[in-house]
């Protein structure tokens, strides 16, 4: 099998250092990339547009584009017959995501969003502490993340990212926090842009109230100059809590090939030292998995659409649609 990635220059380097066991090929125009990509990485092939990719016996395509891009690109390749591999968010829109997961299921084709934090190590064990009545009842989860954004390129612009620090890697808390608490029933927010440096939002608060009663609070920062280490999520009940450990968190080494996102859980006071998964590579045999079998993948569409549709209710109760 191949896959193609499209997007091989920045973040697409994360996704060609996890995959393994299927041939390789990129999409890039620039010769000299081109050729410092294939001998890092292993590169089979190099398409010069996406087009031609499209025109391939390529079974894959992975779309690490901007999100303005992701429901043109991936209704085409779906269209052409092949699997995709999409980025977080699905889309900028809820209606461009349904398109999306329609086109999969008429192409009878595997559509997965690559929302590695779903894959995490400590977000699966405490998703079954929860469930078995670990904490007693939840009764409120806290999701943060805090830093400075001092990046360029896309990311910038409002229109290519459908909104701002939310919707790009606010989206991976959102994830976590519906993870643990379920379907939520109401949300309030508050949006701004602090650090002005993006056209979008840099910092939201968001509550939530969840179905079964609990609540939960999210805080995403692009804003927060020297931030300190705090546990990026708390879920407290009533006989117990779970925290993260930040200490033992290990991410931002994109390409070391032992990525996980969030550190040892501490559960009722006890910290648990657990075997962590890669999550790039986590997510990339998900989808190679799925493909191979014929079967939907682990991470469903629809539940990277219910991530985006409750970014969207932020940005809506926040005033920034």
């Amino acid at each position: 099998m191949e896959i193609v990635v499209v997007g091989a220059r920045g973040f697409g380097q994360v996704h060609l250092n996890a995959i393994s066991g299927v041939d390789v090929s990129i999409v890039e125009r620039d010769r000299a990339v081109a050729e410092e990509i294939r001998s890092k990485y292993g590169v089979r092939k190099v398409y010069s547009s996406f087009e031609e990719a499209l025109n391939s016996d390529a079974e894959m395509i992975d779309l690490v584009v901007p999100h303005n891009l992701h429901r043109e690109f991936a209704v085409k390749a779906l269209r052409r017959g092949k699997h995709v591999l999409v980025e977080k968010p699905i889309a900028t829109t809820v209606r461009e995501g349904e398109e999306m997961i329609a086109e999969a299921k008429r192409a009878r084709k595997v559509l997965m969003v690559a929302e590695q934090y779903y894959f995490d190590t400590t977000v699966r064990y405490v998703m079954e502490q929860i469930r078995a009545g670990t904490v007693g009842t939840p009764k409120f989860i806290l999701v943060r993340d805090q830093r400075l954004f001092t990046r360029t390129g896309w990311r910038l612009f409002r229109s290519q990212m459908g909104g701002g620090a939310l919707i790009d890697g606010g989206i991976h808390y959102v994830d976590t926090m519906l993870n643990f608490g379920g379907d939520y029933t109401y949300v309030s927010a508050r949006s701004m842009n602090v650090a002005g440096i993006i056209e979008g939002e840099d910092t939201t608060v968001a509550n939530l109230q969840f179905a079964n009663g609990s609540y939960g609070t999210l805080l995403y920062l692009w804003s927060y100059r020297d931030p300190p280490t705090l546990p990026a999520f708390e879920v407290i009940g009533t006989e117990g809590s779970i925290y993260e450990d930040p200490s033992t968190r290990k991410q931002g080494d994109f390409r070391s090939g032992r990525n996980y996102v969030y550190g040892d859980p501490v559960v009722n006071g006890k910290k648990v030292a657990l075997e962590h998964a890669d999550v790039f590579r986590a997510e990339m045999e998900a989808f190679f998995r799925a493909v191979r079998e014929g079967t939907e993948p682990e991470m469903k569409p629809e539940v990277a659409l219910r991530d985006l549709r409750c970014v969207l209710d932020i940005y809506r109760h926040a005033g920034v649609a």
